[in-house]
């Protein structure tokens, strides 16, 4: 066999073992879409473009997703349209970005806000099949609801009032957030020890969690998302946005988490923490969560915990954009030690940061330990560019950015042209992450935490005008 047809056979055959089977995803265009999307209760479709790298990334998922779904007998559709042949639709749903993901019932469409695993679609898809709140009418059924791994919220109303109205209406709100039951016979929740009105159960925890006060969409809203984040949490694909609008550090503690066949070993570990994170002091200011580390690779990468490492500590603080690396050793006490440190503010965060370089070039280079002295020097005007090395767009921009570096110099001494590696650099800011590459962000002297980001065209003469309208000198 010559090497070249070799080669095509070793690629066929890899093509079967990493491509799923995509035939239970329905393929949409113009002509099938209303017999199909406004038929149908409830389908989630994705607008992609062929040559997208975040959509064949999502494709194997996405259809072991449709698969899954169809065996259930759910009901629930997968689709996909090409937006790059069906530009009428893509156009008609306002597509601007690939891939975008709409959940339609009878045609009517919301964003979806869910995961993009194929476990997380299916539980978030799930949630969004028939009434938000599942009606219960017998004890085995309230208990399969509540032997789940994810929060339940269950109301009681023997009779139609305004409040089972506020409780069903709060119901469709957080259908996409939260898991809703609704039982109306009494007897059924006094067996399995709920009482009428509201109440939130948390994974392996049969005491609930119960609502008080006066009852309105509000102040159900209001109390479901805090209340949803237990004493330990689990941290998931399905929850790490419920963690992200709580907006209360996390303290993340990275083990292989297994329920189903290492039970014995994860209650080990929970139990300990929560000898910890049960202390009232750090109510508010840090929540505590087990993290699977087979699902959060890219996050051991963030906080530099090898993958090895049996147990890895770490607090993130999303709304301060900061990092903090724990102890090296579990223990209660390391733990308490590295919470109240936290709280305390003695703790310095960790920054991901390539070595301090030495150019000297019209584009300044900035790495994390570095950002904060350029990006964020009150006295100048700086234009940071966050890039990727592996990025196409940043690779075409380069000689550009690179010219308007040599203009900038030559003309607008106080502005200062920088570009950083995102991937390898952490910016120790909140509002300088970047949302896809490149990011540019134009950072006013005396106005740091309110970076203008740049949308305009990817020339010399437009950026530099641009860069002169916006500068404080």
């Amino acid at each position: 066999m010559n090497t070249v047809l070799f080669g095509l056979v070793v690629l066929s055959l890899l093509s079967v073992s990493v491509f799923a089977d995509e035939s239970d995803v329905i393929v949409l265009t113009k002509d099938n879409w209303d017999s199909i999307v406004k038929a149908e209760e409830l389908v989630l479709v994705e607008f992609y473009a062929p040559w997208c790298g975040h959509c064949k990334k999502l494709a194997p998922e996405y259809a072991a997703a449709a698969g899954t779904l169809k065996k259930s007998g759910s009901g629930i559709k997968l689709a996909k349209v090409d937006a790059t042949v069906e530009t009428e639709l893509a156009s008609f749903y306002s597509i601007t970005g690939y891939p975008t993901m709409k959940i339609f019932r009878f045609g009517t469409p919301s964003e979806y806000k869910g995961p993009r695993d194929a476990n997380g679609i299916v539980a978030f898809m799930e949630k969004q099949a028939g009434p938000a709140a599942k009606p219960i009418s017998s004890v085995a059924e309230l208990k399969k609801f509540l032997d789940n791994a994810d929060v339940s919220v269950v109301g009681v109303f023997p009779t139609d009032s305004e409040d089972k109205k506020a409780f069903l209406s709060t119901s469709g709100n957080l259908r996409e957030d939260f898991r809703f039951a609704l039982v109306t016979d009494l007897d059924v929740a006094k067996e399995v020890g709920i009482k009428e009105g509201v109440s939130l159960f948390h994974p392996r925890d049969p005491k609930p969690q119960v609502f008080e006060g006066k009852m309105s969409v509000g102040t159900l809203t209001t109390w479901v998302w805090p209340t949803s984040i237990p004493v330990v949490g689990d941290y998931t694909k399905s929850t790490q946005g419920r963690y992200t609008r709580y907006g209360v550090p996390i303290m993340k503690i990275f083990l292989d988490v297994d329920y189903a066949s290492n039970l014995k070993r994860t209650n080990y570990y929970i139990n300990r923490i929560k000898k910890v994170a049960s202390d009232s002091k750090y109510d508010f200011k840090l929540v505590f969560a087990v993290v699977n580390k087979k699902d959060f690779n890219d996050q051991l990468q963030k906080f530099n915990i090898p993958v090895s490492k049996d147990v890895g500590i770490a607090i993130e603080d999303e709304l301060k954009g900061l990092k903090f690396v724990g102890p090296q050793e579990f223990s209660v006490e390391s733990l308490k030690k590295f919470a109240d440190d936290f709280v305390e503010g003695k703790l310095t965060p960790y920054i991901k940061s390539e070595p301090v370089p030495n150019d000297d070039t019209p584009v300044k280079v900035v790495v994390g330990t570095t950002f904060n002295d350029v990006v964020l020097d009150k006295s100048k005007d700086v234009m940071i560019e966050l890039y990727a090395p592996w990025c196409g767009h940043c690779k075409k921009l380069e000689p550009i950015y690179n010219e308007l570096a040599e203009k900038v110099k030559k003309e607008l001494p106080n502005v200062v042209i920088a570009k950083m590696d995102a991937t390898a650099n952490d910016a120790p800011h909140p509002e300088y992450q970047a949302k896809g590459f490149p990011t540019i962000l134009f950072a006013p002297a005396g106005s740091k935490d309110k970076p203008v980001p740049y949308k305009g065209a990817r020339e010399v003469p437009a950026m530099f005008d641009w860069i002169k309208s916006q500068s404080s000198k």
